[in-house]
């Protein structure tokens, strides 16, 4: 990838995939929590792609980026808030939904890893502030992940009667 409308369409592309994996698997999930965080990271996905959509018409009609104002949705929201509450939390649930939050969680990972490499290569100021901002949003995604696939680790441990700490 060797110029901005090239990471654009790769993004694109990226958050495309990313809205689609989170539409299929919340009604693969057996937790109501994980469903409802991937409703959630199905719409910020959607919005991450009109937002790369819009930069890339603006760099197709005039060679520029537009500028922007990217306000935390209340999707990004939902990340941010979110608590561990064991009371509420399923057993069930931590062992078969498991595989899909590392899926989800490397997936997250990927995209940050990629608007940060594309970052460092970024010369535009309002390109460099769109990837940032979108690093810093995956970073939050796949942060949240983490610590979702520890939690269900765990849970899956006492619920086989397993306390390795």
């Amino acid at each position: 990838m060797n110029n901005a409308q090239d990471i654009i369409r790769y993004a694109m592309g990226m958050e495309q995939r990313a809205q689609e994996f989170y539409e299929f698997y919340k009604d693969k999930v057996t937790s109501r929590k994980i469903k409802e965080l991937f409703e959630g990271l199905a719409e910020m996905e959607h919005e991450h792609y009109a937002i790369l959509e819009s930069q890339l018409k603006s760099l197709e009609a005039n060679n520029t980026f537009e500028e922007f104002s990217l306000e935390v949705s209340e999707g990004e929201d939902i990340i941010k808030s979110k608590t561990k509450d064991m009371e509420h939390v399923d057993l069930e649930y931590d062992l078969s939904d498991l595989p899909i939050l590392r899926m989800a969680y490397a997936m997250e990972n990927d995209f940050a890893v990629f608007y940060e490499k594309a970052l460092e290569k970024a010369t535009d100021p309002i390109a460099k502030n769109l990837l940032e901002t979108l690093a810093k949003w995956e970073r939050e995604h796949r942060d949240s992940f983490q610590s979702e696939v520890e939690l269900a680790t765990q849970n899956s441990w006492f619920a086989q009667g397993f306390y390795p700490f």
